[in-house]
């Protein structure tokens, strides 16, 4: 069954230290300076080229008017003036034959360390329980990738499965609306 949200009208998110806003075609240099770094990239294919990240950015502002949501630019800390720094968000995706709202998140090497990932991901997902119907919200990640597994885990989500997704093995992490709010509440 197709999953109907439109989460849009709630944005631009705002966190103690972080906007996250609509990407936009003025964030396509950063993002790809961000999508081509091989070290950022290295749980992916490969890294993307300038018209790779440009068809990517293409097709997530896409999202936005056909799934009614997307991935994010995060910009911080204290905002724009301190620029473009990754993207978070959620999006619907299929999985073993069954939509999902998939949270996603990627961050430029500088942006490591300081918790943004985490605290960017806990506004999306709060977005996600407080204004879609859906019981849980996964996040398709390489077993290798022991950054994003932290993230996961501080957010409590948990590994549920292994799938076949773009051609590589990912574990399906999950959380429940009830796990959530618990986790929110420690």
């Amino acid at each position: 069954m197709p999953i109907a949200v439109s989460l849009m009208p709630h944005l631009p998110l705002r966190t103690p230290r972080l906007l996250l806003a609509p990407l936009e075609l003025s964030h396509l240099p950063a993002l790809a300076a961000m999508l081509g770094d091989p070290v950022v990239m290295r749980h992916f294919p490969r890294p993307m080229t300038m018209a790779e990240s440009e068809q990517w950015l293409e097709r997530t502002i896409g999202r936005y008017q056909q799934q009614g949501t997307g991935l994010l630019a995060v910009l911080g800390p204290d905002g724009p003036a301190a620029g473009f720094i990754g993207d978070c968000g959620l999006q619907v995706r299929s999985v073993t034959g069954y939509e999902h709202l998939e949270l996603g998140y990627h961050f430029t090497r500088a942006a490591w360390g300081h918790g943004y990932a985490t605290e960017a991901a806990r506004a999306c997902l709060a977005l996600a329980f407080a204004h879609t119907p859906v019981p849980a919200v996964i996040a398709l990640i390489r077993p290798e990738n022991g950054p994003s597994q932290g993230v996961a885990r501080r957010l409590g989500l948990r590994p549920d499965r292994a799938v076949l997704h773009a051609g590589l093995v990912h574990d399906v992490w999950r959380v429940d609306r009830a796990g959530f709010a618990a986790d929110a509440l420690q």
